[in-house]
């Protein structure tokens, strides 16, 4: 085909009519008319045509490819602890406010994932209230996020945690999954209070767990039905004083670590109990 023969083509698409194409550039727009109409996209991407600053043809995912590309950076950034339990279509706009509660807690989850940067502390969120308050879909919801900015996330269902500590003990590979829980760059603690709490669990996992993150200033989240009181005394397994108080240092790291927002799911708001 001819220049004028291209100009032709070019003058007469509804998409080109109305641009003004350098001589040197004729070929390059024909081309993209031509690539635009094949019938798929080429591996997931398609044309499109710029025309500021200058003349170009880049290439962009369709939108099959492109929630394809987010799974896949996911998947390379959102870990688990040997169970895929989490929300996977959660997604913080789509979080529902309709109170005060809400509205903080949206807030507060949108102000880390914006601000959060690994030479700079951010605390985490302690997610409490009743069941189907939306604990763990803003944990997941949040760590999905995080993992699209790249950003390496353990996301943990503490009911599962403990049958995965027994299973290290079998394996002798206990160290090795402690160090995990303690170095991830964020780690989520989902559903805290939902496992079989034991003295040794508390006082030989959770407790260097926490201690070491608030030394190391990585930040945690939790969700949980309990607020801190209530939690206090599901941790004090034995319910006697030495218990007591150390159910007590461990939710002091906690309370440390991690700033508290209720969360409720009446649409007016509730007065605190």
């Amino acid at each position: 085909m001819t220049l004028e023969e291209m100009k032709k083509v070019i003058s007469k698409d509804p998409e080109t009519r109305n641009i003004e194409v350098p001589e040197v550039d004729i070929y390059k727009v024909y081309q993209y008319l031509l690539e635009r109409d094949q019938k798929g996209a080429k591996n997931g991407y398609e044309p499109v045509l710029m025309t500021d600053p200058y003349i170009e043809i880049i290439y962009r995912p369709t939108k099959e490819k492109a929630i394809e590309i987010k799974r896949e950076k996911i998947r390379q950034h959102l870990k688990f602890y040997d169970s895929e339990v989490y929300i996977q279509d959660a997604s913080l706009s789509r979080f529902e406010v309709f109170n005060d509660e809400r509205q903080h807690a949206y807030e507060e989850s949108l102000a880390f994932i914006n601000e959060y940067r690994k030479d700079r502390y951010s605390k985490g969120i302690f997610f409490y209230g009743k069941n189907w308050t939306g604990k763990s879909y803003l944990l997941s919801a949040i760590a999905q996020e995080l993992a699209e900015k790249n950003i390496s996330v353990l996301f943990v269902y503490m009911p599962d945690l403990v049958r995965s500590i027994k299973q290290g003990m079998n394996e002798g590979n206990l160290e090795e999954r402690i160090n995990q829980l303690k170095q991830a760059d964020v780690l989520m603690l989902d559903d805290v209070g939902g496992e079989n709490m034991t003295p040794w669990f508390r006082d030989e996992i959770l407790v260097p767990i926490m201690q070491y993150r608030l030394s190391a200033k990585l930040p945690v989240f939790m969700s949980s039905n309990y607020d801190f009181e209530r939690l206090i005394d599901f941790l004090a397994v034995n319910k006697d004083e030495a218990s007591l108080m150390k159910a007590a240092r461990l939710i002091q790291r906690i309370k440390d670590l991690m700033t508290p927002i209720r969360l409720v799911k009446e649409q007016f708001k509730e007065k605190n109990t």
